[in-house]
């Protein structure tokens, strides 16, 4: 057998032998975690809410007066967990008297909108619990349930995560 002389490596072949690993982070890595953002009071009527608007001060109208006070959302201050954000809106139905309540009872969607951050593929979510109390309140009150999933967010160095 006859031995062949080594050949010059090639500028590729160099470049590629000093090119230095590069650690891909793995698909799970390059999201930022799945978690609960915040429960919204969606309520849609056919007739004013302005009694709700004056009864709420915080609830706005998402289309910044253009559905001529038709349509508000209402946001809780505690949104710690589902749960405490969903009794704190609770509260304020409860709290509803005369016109702000006659005008509730009237609306046509009433949903509380449980509002969730996706996280990257492979990690189960499992943060989002409301009691069985609290799903009967929620049913009392003539509300639904909806549950809104957001898409993944890219993970990047000093980001802020996104806010819904």
């Amino acid at each position: 057998m006859v031995s062949r002389p080594k050949r010059a490596a090639s500028a590729v072949e160099r470049k590629r032998r000093s090119l230095k690993t590069v650690q891909v982070p793995s698909t799970q890595d390059r999201y930022e975690d799945a978690s609960f953002l915040n429960i919204d009071l969606d309520v849609r009527s056919r007739r004013s809410l302005a009694p709700l608007l004056a009864a709420w001060p915080d609830a706005r109208d998402p289309l910044d007066g253009l559905s001529r006070s038709r349509w508000l959302i209402l946001r809780p201050f505690d949104t710690s967990n589902a749960e405490a954000a969903a009794k704190a809106l609770l509260r304020q139905i409860g709290r509803l008297k005369g016109e702000a309540l006659e005008c509730w009872n009237l609306a046509h969607r009433k949903v509380f909108d449980i509002g969730v951050q996706a996280g990257g593929p492979g990690r189960p979510f499992e943060e989002v619990r409301l009691t069985p109390k609290t799903l009967g309140r929620i049913g009392e009150v003539g509300a639904d349930i909806q549950i809104t999933v957001y898409g993944p967010v890219l993970r990047t160095p000093g980001a802020a995560k996104r806010l819904a």
